[in-house]
């Protein structure tokens, strides 16, 4: 996955000579995080031998308020939020975080250099009384600020009660040995790393207990190459580790669920006869702890990933764990209780606004495109003039706004012979809202699909016109002029990326409340990225559309997920994508897999 990929191979790193000197290492402040940090140090200190390290602590938002439920001050991000801040600022060199907290999106210009240490990463049992889970006594205590322990807590113990608990690990530790904990539930990593897994009264099965991604693995994140401080840190990458790591957080962005959807992932990976295997159980379950459901999946190594986030959407549509509190699956209440941010250039947003509301969501608002005339008018004067003079035999429109761009010219086209061809049904609506029925509609809404149509309807010499943005592809002009076509390719109309953030819909994401993100172009994805990309961490609970293929390719080297598209373009097909991928049935079929559920 984009987000996961070191950017640096350590090939060129011979000795500490390549390596900047000295690197800042940026941790928490707690016991367990400062001997996490202390270890990276070590660790960087072995391998480069002369290099100057040294550990600074930052506070996360987490480690301030340690009363309130994780629920209530974000959830997603709000362990390494602060570190991320300080990397970005240029405070710290490199952060050192334990996997597990690390939202599925990293933020614009971070990523994750390193998975240096994996410890056990099952959760474990401490009880005063020192037996196991199933042999706590009647009705039993159970501490655990986790949704996901919580809800396989109760699938083994119905009669629980689930109290919130917060709280550094020697902190909890010593709530568990007193009244009125029976039991709490830590993570068997956290106890070794501090040498004290021996209090643990029982080690739970992943089958059965299914761990969070990432847990027990430790996360180096940098920011991307060619800092000095990324080769450092992949030096220390071990591509096993990686490798399971890459698997659990691919299901982790298929979910788009944080710390509060209730949601686990463990992967192993193993070489039986030559061949890379990964092993793989999750669980999901609703928002409100029901409906929990266990898979346990294997696949090659080589396609483990893509797996992985395939069974995510699947289970969403299964176990639909982000329902919107009052929504139902009536069409005016699907979104009920949902922030969608609606992107793209006015006339997009305006429509999109209008659908999301018509659904029951509440639209924010991102305009991330500004439309605009040509800043060179005088080719786009000229090819009109040469239109409406028929001296093409062919005109090729691939937007509404390029058909609103020729609008004088129409007139012409309907008086003569010339054959009008149109991206996709939205561009040949607006053709037909000026009298005009396109001759020719592509299929698939994309350059490829619009070459496709064209390919038997063009013969060498004929002459086209393509009036485009500033910044088309260029795959339709190449393409028909390899088929031997006399193309004129003009401006019609500028498309200028949005770069300054709109300040409520920026506070919104950084405050994790925002829920889908609706994406219509690969200019769109760039401006919600200009804009957000510091905040894209605390939006990796949201579920991301994107308009069609291009979009979506787009948005995966920006290393955003894509959870949903429509089946055909537009602003009402888009909603209505996002609306089927949260109430809509998985197909028959679409996990092959055993199943169980609690």
């Amino acid at each position: 996955m984009a987000d996961l990929s070191s950017n640096t191979t350590t090939a060129a790193l011979t000795n500490d000579t390549a390596v900047a000197s000295p690197l800042v290492i940026g941790t928490r402040g707690s016991a367990l995080a400062l001997h996490q940090a202390h270890y990276v140090e070590g660790r960087l200190r072995e391998t480069f031998p002369t290099l100057e390290v040294s550990v600074k602590v930052i506070s996360s938002e987490g480690d301030i308020d340690k009363e309130s439920p994780l629920t209530r001050i974000g959830g997603r991000g709000v362990f390494t939020s602060s570190l991320q801040r300080a990397l970005t600022l240029g405070e710290i060199d490199l952060a050192v975080h334990s996997s597990k907290d690390v939202p599925s999106i990293s933020a614009a210009g971070l990523a994750i250099a390193a998975f240096p240490q994996r410890e056990d990463p099952r959760d474990v049992v401490v009880s005063r009384h020192g037996v196991p889970l199933i042999d706590l006594p009647a009705n039993p205590v159970v501490g655990t600020s986790s949704r996901r322990r919580a809800v396989q807590v109760l699938a083994i113990r119905p009669d629980a009660q689930i109290v919130d608990l917060r709280g550094n690990i020697d902190t909890r530790l010593r709530k568990a040995m007193g009244e009125p904990y029976d039991a709490v539930i830590l993570a068997a990593a956290g106890l070794s790393r501090m040498g004290w897994i021996d209090r643990a009264t029982e080690i739970l099965p992943v089958d059965r207990f299914i761990p969070a991604p990432g847990q027990g693995a430790l996360a180096i994140e940098t920011r991307v190459a060619p800092d000095p401080a990324t080769g450092a840190v992949a030096a220390l990458d071990d591509p096993r580790i990686r490798q399971a790591l890459e698997v659990e957080r691919a299901f982790l962005r298929g979910i788009g669920g944080g710390c509060t959807t209730p949601l686990g992932a463990h992967a192993i990976v193993e070489t039986l006869h030559g061949q890379t295997l990964v092993r793989f159980h999750a669980m999901l379950a609703r928002d409100d702890g029901e409906g929990l459901t266990r898979i346990y999946e294997e696949w090659p190594a080589d396609r483990a990933v893509d797996a992985a986030f395939d069974a995510a959407r699947s289970l969403v549509q299964e176990v639909r764990p982000n329902r919107i509190f009052g929504a139902a699956q009536t069409p005016d209440r699907q979104l009920r209780g949902m922030k969608v941010m609606v992107t793209g250039s006015a006339d997009l947003v305006d429509a999109l606004h209008e659908d999301v509301v018509r659904r029951g969501g509440e639209p924010v608002v991102l305009p991330t495109i500004r439309i605009g005339p040509p800043s060179d008018p005088e080719p786009l004067r000229a090819a009109l003039e040469s239109l409406q003079h028929s001296r093409f035999e062919h005109v090729v429109l691939t937007s509404r706004q390029g058909v609103i761009a020729i609008a004088e010219a129409l007139p012409s086209l309907r008086r003569t012979q010339m054959t009008v061809s149109a991206i996709g049904e939205s561009t040949a609506g607006a053709l037909r809202d000026h009298g005009i029925e396109p001759a020719i509609v592509a299929d698939e809404s994309t350059q490829e699909g619009m070459l496709e149509a064209l390919r038997h309807h063009i013969t060498p010499g004929q002459r086209v016109l393509l009036p485009v943005s500033s910044r088309a592809r260029k795959t339709l002009v190449e393409g028909l002029r390899a088929i031997g076509a006399e193309v004129t390719r003009v401006d019609a109309y500028s498309t200028e990326i949005i770069t300054e953030p709109a300040p409520a819909a920026q506070a919104l994401a950084e405050r994790g409340e925002i829920g889908a993100v609706m994406l219509a172009s690969p200019s769109a994805v760039e401006g919600f990225v200009a804009q957000l990309g510091s905040l894209l961490p605390a939006m990796s609970g949201a579920t991301f559309v994107a308009i069609g293929s291009v979009t979506a390719e787009a948005m995966r080297r920006r290393g955003l997920p894509v959870h949903a598209t429509p089946d055909m373009p537009g602003a009402q097909a888009m909603v209505e994508a996002l609306a089927r991928y949260l109430w809509g049935d998985a197909p028959a079929g679409a996990i092959q897999r055993s199943m169980e559920r609690a």
